[in-house]
């Protein structure tokens, strides 16, 4: 058995994870109905969204598996956060890295195994969302690219919720609320309710083309075109 090695950003990779306050909560219906899509689609007994701590492979959303976790240094999954794209095992027992892992040779017996890291930014890999079946099989363009799309939805799901309970939240808000703004891909813009910016991320400057100090207690107007600029009444 090969174990998986740790990646070279790993302390920052963590500090990521932590930030997004997901390790340990409770399963979540808008996760959990995309593991059921991913089920479904590739018609495997198994699909899961794990989270990597130091130690150990956490699931969030877990479909035909009873445990909640299970060693970092066993997991296919662990593999599966060192690539940038899909990781597929199409047999475990035909790959000299898998054929003697617990994984394999006892519950839940993968013999497929197919995972694509979850990406808050460039490089940075909080987990996986994967799917196992107890059978041999093939991969073919289409099934990575729809294993692509549902984890592109996971990592929204993720990066937009912790979101919004961070602005939710009273404790810590702000250093909660501009760790999650670094981190996510999208441009992000937070203003108050007389439309003056308090927060601006690092994706919103590659969009509008201003820097954060240039925006932060101005109206939201002035990243508007016109009419809608002359329009807005802050």
């Amino acid at each position: 058995m090969l174990p998986p090695i740790v990646p070279p950003n790993e302390q920052q990779r963590l500090r990521a994870l932590h930030n997004l306050g997901v390790l340990d909560t409770e399963t979540e219906e808008r996760l959990d109905r995309l593991t059921r899509v991913a089920k479904a689609h590739y018609k495997v007994p198994i699909a899961l969204v794990s989270q990597f701590d130091a130690n150990r492979q956490w699931f969030k959303s877990r479909q035909g598996l009873d445990v909640t976790e299970t060693p970092r240094d066993i997991s296919f999954c662990g593999h599966a956060i060192l690539a940038d794209e899909v990781f597929n095992i199409p047999d475990a027992l035909e790959d000299s890295r898998f054929t003697d892992n617990p994984l394999v040779t006892g519950e839940p017996h993968v013999r497929f195994y197919a995972g694509i890291p979850l990406t808050i930014r460039k490089g940075v890999n909080i987990g996986t969302l994967c799917i196992i079946d107890r059978e041999p099989r093939n991969f073919s363009g289409s099934d990575f690219d729809v294993l692509c799309d549902l984890a592109t939805c996971v990592t929204r799901e993720i990066l937009y919720t912790e979101l919004t309970k961070g602005i939710d939240s009273r404790s810590g808000q702000e250093t909660w609320l501009q760790a999650v703004l670094d981190t996510v891909a999208d441009g992000i813009i937070a203003i108050d309710h007389q439309g003056i910016i308090e927060a601006y991320n690092p994706a919103a400057v590659k969009i509008f083309g201003f820097e954060a100090s240039e925006v932060i207690g101005q109206n939201v107007k002035m990243l508007m075109p016109d009419p809608d600029r002359s329009a807005h009444d802050g």
